[in-house]
């Protein structure tokens, strides 16, 4: 009888360590040309392997982090 290893069901539902624009762009509900434009501006964090764009999570979760608003009185009446 054959059973799957642990290493192969891990693989195929864990999360990708590097994520494409097109990928962080999804999650971050953007266009991955805003994401590519910022990350030659170097304005977000970002890696580059070899020629290859590409994000971690934890850029993803600093460009959501940084792109936060203050509350302002004129966004939140009251």
């Amino acid at each position: 009888m054959f059973t799957s290893s642990p290493t192969a069901d891990t693989q195929r539902t864990a999360e990708p360590v590097l994520y494409t624009a097109e990928q962080a762009a999804e999650l971050l509900q953007l266009r991955p040309s805003w994401l590519r434009r910022k990350a030659a501006a170097q304005a977000i964090p970002c890696r580059y392997v070899g020629k290859h764009l590409r994000f971690t999570r934890a850029d993803i979760q600093a460009i959501a982090d940084n792109s936060a608003q203050p509350a302002t009185a004129a966004n939140h009446p009251g």
